[in-house]
């Protein structure tokens, strides 16, 4: 579940341009969303509401790639609603200090999306899908392991496995939290994020940058620590909406924040585990769950 990947300016412009050629000829509410499962199941369930809970005409727009192709797609129009986390857009597009603070981080994001692009950030999940060092159960309780700074006598002679996209991350990712924390690791290897959940299950890596919210933690069996030096932001989910189409369509925020409202995070890892382990398209997930809450 890759919810954080950022492509390059070719793959950018090539995928907008392709975007930009189905969305003229359509006179309905464009939803996207990116390659991830969380992120599909998320503007699955938002295109539902619009589609069956609202009559508005939907559009869906997936396999986006990653933030910066869609975020350049919501601001160009080229799609209209876009799930989004709290993190991301703060350090990755603001440009902004990391806030801890699930609320604080929120106000600023959506602060500043009203101010620079005219784009709405409607009320954030209760869950917080933020990075999370997870090492082998059995590792973790034989070297008493319970936090990030746990790993600092261990850290040099081992491999930590992540997605490439936080090997390189200088705010929020591996060169800002060795800098945090004050250690490294002996290698890292960048994957797949996938692929991640094996790598560690087979001895291929010591420890994995996962999601929170990923429900691979609990079926490889997974110790999560504590960021018990506050590193990582926080990635609530919200989904955002550009202005005018918010404003075109009364009550549309309101029913999708009756939604988003009852996502705890058991809640998500169960939905995102009926995708990514019991091998559900996450279309039928989101349908079961807006069925199951007698939304549709």
């Amino acid at each position: 579940m890759t919810r954080r990947s950022l492509l390059g300016g070719i793959g950018t412009a090539a995928t907008l341009a392709a975007l930009g050629s189905r969305v003229r000829a359509a006179n309905a509410v464009k939803v996207g969303w990116t390659t991830d499962t969380e992120q599909s199941i998320l503007g699955n369930i938002t295109a539902l509401i619009l589609e069956k809970k609202l009559g508005i005409p939907v559009e869906r727009i997936g396999n986006l790639g990653g933030t910066g192709i869609a975020h350049q797609a919501i601001i160009d129009g080229a799609i209209d609603i876009y799930p989004d986390y709290t993190g991301d857009a703060l350090a990755n597009v603001l440009k902004k200090d990391v806030i801890t603070d699930p609320q604080k981080a929120w106000e600023a994001v959506r602060d500043g999306y009203a101010e620079k692009y005219k784009i709405t950030w409607l009320k954030p999940t209760p869950f917080n899908n933020t990075y999370a060092l997870a090492l082998k159960e059995p590792k973790a309780q034989e070297l008493n392991i319970t936090t990030i700074s746990g790993l600092a006598p261990q850290a040099p002679k081992w491999k930590l496995g992540c997605s490439v996209e936080f090997a390189g991350r200088p705010i929020d990712g591996y060169p800002g939290m060795a800098k945090h924390y004050g250690f490294e690791f002996g290698s890292v290897k960048p994957m797949d994020v996938g692929l991640m959940y094996t790598a560690v299950d087979s001895g291929e890596v010591d420890v994995i940058v996962a999601f929170a919210t990923d429900a691979r933690i609990g079926k490889v069996g997974l110790r999560v620590l504590a960021d018990d030096k506050l590193f990582f932001p926080s990635y609530n989910a919200a989904i955002t909406v550009r202005d005018e189409v918010l404003k075109a369509h009364a009550g549309m925020a309101e029913a999708i924040e009756a939604v988003t409202s009852t996502l705890q995070t058991p809640v998500q890892i169960k939905l995102n585990g009926r995708a990514d382990i019991d091998g559900l398209p996450p279309e039928t997930v989101a349908e079961e769950y807006l069925k199951q809450l007698k939304v549709i």
